[in-house]
């Protein structure tokens, strides 16, 4: 289980934290792990669990510790008025001081895989996240700097530095965003210009993991979007295809297909490296979700748990009252006495875990029904991907890195949890979000061209 990278980052800010990493990074040798080609990755089959490998197996970065479990999701960091005054609600939009704040603290821990899509936001949370991303490497070009001038180093040792604070790996940070199969979207080329456009978008000339957002298309199966991937990663504009909201079925044809697909008597192919699906105690009991997993194991895809907070039902912060008025409640048909045994146990646990004087935590707090909400996804080799509006949340949501669940603690939980998969919904309703999900992209995408991509509140602190 993964832990904290970082000790100081109980005791410092994380932009000191960011800034101590960046020198270290900057006369740190570099031990680059060697990518693994696809015939390699299936070698993996049957050992060492796909989530557990996934940045070893598919990446060449040079991780001084192994990153955690943890990826902080961008879908509420559009800028747009869209999502300032319906997507967000009442909350508005992130400022951009609030924006970089949450992301230095995930930095600061040691998290690498940053979340965002063209559809948040219309691009706009990808530029955000571009933002922050060129920041932390200016920070860092900054620190070898200073680093170089006071240091006394051999011109190799120099040349080192110099590559580690210009290349795109010097940040330690794996970048994914998402393709929308939009009705009107049916060619490779509208697929390889959508990728463009989230790379320039994200200051990119290669993306780490592109995913289909969803494998449901009036037209094109999911087959077809993978061949679009291997076009474009033979173009070298992405390293690796992701999925998100794949059955078991569509895993294995997408993971197939991407072995080695022919087109214009040319043979490309791509590494599925994950999928990104609704996976939580709401979701857990359902057969159509263990089966993706099944698959996903035996094929060496790793798991990028969404929607791991159940969207505030598996939190403190939820009562009785606030479930009456929870849109998500509503759509699953959860009432609150299906709800309350699990999250007896879930408070049961945090308790029993605040109270344990011999955790190893960098400092004294309660543990929180989040964190262990999102322990549990760990403890099912998912990688929990978390979205966060304040730095309370942040930090709330890093502390679950420092203990972990006992086996006694998953085996209570799984039996109290829901069945209410997103994976069992029929097909139709899975399109129909598709199409709804394609019109507010454009709407956004034209706001943002039109010069109403940022509103004022988005911009406070950008620099």
């Amino acid at each position: 289980m993964s832990s904290i990278n970082t000790p100081q980052a109980g005791l410092q800010s994380s932009a000191e934290v960011l800034a101590l990493r960046s020198s270290e990074k900057c006369h740190t040798e570099n031990n680059a792990v060697v990518a693994t080609t696809i015939d390699e990755s299936r070698n993996h089959r049957g050992g060492n669990h796909p989530t557990n490998l996934l940045f070893q197996l598919h990446f060449q970065k040079s991780f001084s510790t192994p990153p955690p479990m943890l990826s902080l999701g961008m879908l509420q960091w559009g800028t747009t008025p869209i999502d300032h005054r319906i997507l967000n609600g009442s909350r508005g939009v992130l400022t951009e001081s609030q924006a970089r704040e949450i992301y230095q603290a995930f930095r600061s821990r040691g998290v690498v895989l940053f979340d965002t899509a063209e559809g948040y936001g219309g691009g706009t949370s990808e530029k955000r996240l571009g933002r922050l991303w060129k920041e932390e490497v200016m920070e860092r070009k900054i620190n070898c700097s200073i680093f170089e001038g006071t240091v006394d180093t051999t011109a190799t040792e120099k040349d080192d530095q110099k590559n580690a604070a210009t290349s795109d790996s010097s940040s330690e940070v794996l970048l994914m965003t998402k393709f929308l199969p939009a009705p009107w979207r049916f060619t490779h080329g509208h697929f390889e210009k959508a990728l463009r456009a989230s790379n320039k978008r994200m200051g990119i000339s290669k993306c780490h993991i592109y995913l289909l957002h969803s494998p449901m298309h009036l037209s094109r199966g999911v087959e077809y979007w993978v061949e679009s991937a291997s076009i474009c990663r033979k173009k070298g504009l992405m390293d690796t295809l992701g999925l998100s909201n794949c059955s078991a079925d569509e895993v294995r044809t997408a993971v197939l297909a991407g072995e080695k697909v022919c087109w214009s008597w040319i043979e490309y192919g791509v590494p599925v490296v994950l999928n990104q699906v609704h996976f939580s105690l709401l979701d857990y009991n359902s057969d159509a979700l263990h089966d993706m997993q099944n698959t996903c194991q035996e094929l060496g895809v790793s798991i990028v748990a969404y929607n791991s907070l159940g969207q505030g039902l598996l939190t403190d912060d939820m009562n009785q009252e606030k479930l009456k008025q929870n849109k998500p409640a509503r759509m699953m048909k959860i009432a609150w006495d299906d709800l309350a045994p699990l999250r007896i146990a879930l408070r049961k646990i945090a308790d029993a875990h605040s109270n344990n004087k011999s955790r190893n935590v960098l400092e004294t707090r309660d543990i929180s029904m989040a964190q262990v909400a999102l322990n549990w996804c760990r403890a099912h080799h998912t990688i929990p991907l978390v979205g966060c509006r304040s730095i309370m949340q942040a930090e709330d949501t890093l502390a679950s890195l420092e203990w972990e669940l006992n086996s006694e603690e998953v085996a209570e939980l799984d039996t109290l949890a829901l069945n209410r998969c997103t994976l069992d919904s029929p097909v139709w309703k899975r399109k129909l979000f598709v199409v709804l999900a394609s019109v507010v992209m454009s709407c956004c995408q034209w706001m943002d061209f039109l010069g109403m991509g940022i509103v004022k509140q988005a911009a406070i602190g950008m620099k």
